[in-house]
């Protein structure tokens, strides 16, 4: 394993480790608690965020090596490269779940790590699916598909033409 991913898991895990520790805080606290966790208590959705963000890069590590050793490797072929794609999509995939914590008027803080977790983990779903918008089809609503008319010329008039017919002009 490299220097880079040594440093990048160690960074994680220390990240991961304080938010949660302070996630325990923030639930156990009372009006008895000591002044800095009454300010944590306060500002619990910042820590939480931050929390909620090391699950879901928990999850896309843990595709990584899922796959990593579905091909028969170890750990010794990990690749920093191929790990940084991931980190980079990051906040696309975490923003849906953000917006369904802050949506959300449940207590439970393990059902967003949860999907946290899993939003992580198949994170490569949302960009498979994702692909270019085929230039040949004729979309009607645009001002200019390439056909050299507005809407599409003949197509539009077909579907037009084919329409049912009704209203008072026609008789129903």
């Amino acid at each position: 394993m490299s220097r880079a991913l040594k440093l990048l898991m160690f960074i994680f895990f220390v990240v991961f480790l304080t938010t949660g520790a302070f996630m325990v805080l923030i639930v156990n606290t009372d009006e008895n608690s000591a002044p800095w966790i009454a300010l944590l208590a306060r500002n619990h959705g910042i820590v939480f965020v931050w929390h909620l963000a090391c699950w879901m890069t928990l999850g896309m590590f843990s595709n990584y090596y899922w796959d990593l050793f579905n091909l028969g490797k170890g750990l010794d072929a990990v690749q920093v490269e191929r790990i940084v794609l991931p980190l980079l999509v990051s906040p696309v995939v975490f923003y849906p779940t953000y917006n369904l914590w802050l949506s959300s008027s449940s207590q439970s803080y393990i059902l967003f790590e949860v999907i946290a977790f899993q939003s992580g983990f198949f994170w490569q779903a949302l960009f498979t699916k994702a692909k270019p918008i085929d230039q040949a089809s004729v979309i009607p609503w645009t001002v200019n598909n390439g056909s050299g008319t507005r809407g599409g010329g003949a197509k539009v008039a077909a579907t037009a033409s084919s329409a049912p017919q009704s209203g008072p002009e026609y008789g129903r």
